[in-house]
């Protein structure tokens, strides 16, 4: 019984049909049943436990067989009672040491997957909110920009000195007409045409200041007429210029520096 002493007594009790510990029995049960060596001592102690019961009642046992039954459970070592549920736990301890580091390992994988997850959508959502705060700031300059040349319309036709002027077309009616409103102190002109002649892609209609002083003609902006005939453009120049009238010509696509005759539109007599 030297392989397996903590055995031992379980052994000699479980001979006589003392052994009255479930948890002992149960694990020395199953202990049995994969121990050869156990199950031949457990044969041999049941012997001698039989032998001694017929000494009781029977004829005396043979002295040798008595001896050796009180000197077998006599030699066995006396070892702690450990616990099988303490037993089966100390395995379970020494196994979950040597698979914790991989568990540890996996977990910090399924970690650093899920905070990559995380970190790639919070991203894609920090990018399309900048694109969408991109959109709303190029509608607030668009915005503005409108309502700054609504403001400037609305001086130009309100100033004091504005200035309304009707060109028509040289030719039989129906004439086209173009209405100026033109502000010396804001340097600012509004041009409204109708039934004008469409141009071709590569042509426009320039508009010309006259100067008072009798200076060469000056460029006011240029426009193209719908298929209607319908245009409108304003135009900021220098301030202060004092003009005696307005011409109108048609030119090559981006305007000219002067003037191309001939003159289409001009003021009425």
């Amino acid at each position: 019984m030297n392989a397996h002493p903590q055995f031992a007594e379980a052994l000699a009790l479980y001979a006589m049909g003392a052994l009255d510990d479930h948890r002992d029995l149960s694990a020395l049960e199953a202990h049995l049943g994969t121990c050869g060596d156990c199950r031949r001592e457990l044969e041999a102690l049941r012997a001698d436990t039989a032998l001694l019961a017929l000494s009781a009642t029977g004829p005396q046992p043979p002295a040798r067989s008595r001896q050796r039954l009180l000197n077998a459970v006599a030699a066995e070592p006396r070892v702690e009672r450990r616990n099988p549920e303490r037993y089966a736990l100390g395995r379970l301890r020494r196994r979950w040491v040597t698979i914790a580091p991989v568990m540890m390992m996996l977990i910090l994988a399924v970690f650093s997957i899920l905070l990559w997850r995380d970190l790639r959508n919070a991203r894609q959502a920090l990018r399309h909110t900048h694109a969408q705060l991109e959109q709303i700031q190029a509608d607030l300059a668009r915005t503005n920009t409108e309502l700054a040349e609504a403001k400037m319309v609305r001086d130009l036709l309100h100033a004091p000195d504005a200035w309304p002027l009707t060109l028509v077309s040289k030719k039989t009616p129906p004439q086209p007409q173009i209405k100026t409103v033109y502000s010396k102190q804001q340097g600012a002109l509004l041009l409204m045409a109708s039934n004008l002649t469409p141009l071709p892609e590569d042509k426009i209609y320039q508009l010309w200041l006259l100067p008072a002083d009798g200076g060469a003609p000056m460029s006011a902006g240029w426009f193209k007429a719908d298929s209607k005939g319908n245009g409108m453009m304003f135009h900021k120049m220098s301030a202060g210029v004092i003009a005696k009238g307005f011409a109108v010509t048609v030119e090559n696509a981006g305007g000219s520096q002067t003037p191309t005759m001939p003159i289409v539109m001009e003021p009425a007599s």
